[in-house]
């Protein structure tokens, strides 16, 4: 089988997407907020992410819904299906949140652990966190007609590396991250390594090599929002590609056009980031979607400036699992920084420049 090398052709409609998308990437990063402000739009965008990604595979709760479940407000959702996985979704970004902080590269123990978290409390055994071990197939969900058979399970392992290792090379050698993360996406669903849960996996790795490298849109916006309220369109490019069956598909088959649509997506969520930060004013106080409780952490380090994670699980009355997890996500908001390591850890505000 043969390594993979997609080809596609660098139009002038890529070329003017990659160059506009560079542009609204540097106003985006030059728009200030005040502390709270952070932490709302990020949690404001990964409402977006987990509704609309979840959305797109059949998830029936409401975004008011999926809202209250993450939060940890009241609500009358009961522990179906639906709430596992907006849950799960939302702990798969988490994770792939802050292993991009750390610059890993992509490998298949990534891409795994994420879909074991995606599937948890909703499949057992070697159905999570494993690629497949028998044949799936993509049928029309209103005429029951196959649509696309993916490739055999045995050349799943062997195809998913050499995607991965083409992914590194090519961000290695500098090909623009907006390139290959359209391409990943493409051939990830197309191999379609699990039995449930592909798209999903795609999205949230796609994301990653955005973040990863430098591309934070994911933090003000969702992509998967873009995807779902255009999913005729998304569905449509893709199928356009994948033939019936994967072995079918030629080896010199042209991916311009999923990468030109792909674009179209990924310059409508900045357009929304962009939009979602100039209207707030730098000294606006309004917390949108943040958590209560996250709006009491920010007042206390304005308060205390310094705290370890013992003395802000005393303050707010939470235990330390729950500390440090609200701790890491002010960190990474850009809230407070972290001094030290271990229990011995001390986290303090970052002072807003005037």
């Amino acid at each position: 089988m043969t390594k993979y090398n997609p080809l596609y052709n660098l139009s002038n409609s890529v070329i003017n997407y990659l160059e506009e998308i560079a542009k609204m990437e540097g106003e985006l990063l030059s728009i200030p907020h005040a502390l709270n402000q952070s932490v709302s739009i990020q949690t404001l965008a990964n409402i977006d992410a987990v509704h609309y990604s979840t959305k797109l595979e059949g998830n029936k709760l409401t975004i008011k819904e999926v809202t209250q479940a993450l939060q940890g407000g009241k609500s009358k959702i009961k522990t179906t299906r639906d709430l596992k996985e907006i849950i799960n979704y939302s702990k798969a970004r988490k994770l792939l949140d802050e292993t991009a902080l750390k610059n890993k590269k992509l490998d298949s123990n990534l891409i795994l652990q994420v879909h074991d978290i995606l599937m948890q409390g909703i499949v057992v055994g070697k159905l999570k966190g494993h690629y497949r071990k028998a044949q799936n197939i993509i049928k029309d969900a209103s005429t029951g007609e196959r649509v696309y058979m993916p490739p055999e399970f045995k050349d799943v392992p062997a195809l998913m590396h050499d995607l991965i290792i083409w992914t590194e090379k090519s961000l290695a050698e500098k090909t623009s991250t907006l390139i290959v993360a359209a391409t990943f996406h493409y051939r990830f669903v197309t191999i379609h390594p699990f039995m449930d849960g592909n798209g999903r996996v795609a999205r949230l790795v796609t994301n990653y090599i955005l973040l990863r490298t430098n591309y934070t849109v994911g933090r003000y916006a969702s992509i998967e929002k873009q995807h779902e309220q255009d999913r005729k369109n998304y569905y449509l490019e893709l199928k356009k590609l994948q033939a019936h069956n994967f072995y079918d598909i030629s080896d010199s088959i042209n991916i311009t056009t999923w990468i030109e649509y792909w674009l179209t997506r990924m310059h409508k969520t900045y357009k929304e980031a962009l939009n979602r930060s100039r209207k707030i004013e730098p000294n606006d106080t309004d917390t949108m979607f943040m958590e209560p409780r996250l709006q009491k952490a920010v007042s206390l380090f304005r308060k205390h400036k310094k705290l370890k994670a013992s003395e802000y699980g005393l303050i707010m009355g939470v235990g330390r699992t729950q500390a440090v997890e609200d701790l890491n996500t002010l960190v990474e908001a850009g809230i407070i920084f972290k001094i030290g390591g271990g229990r011995s850890s001390v986290y303090q505000i970052k002072e807003s420049k005037k």
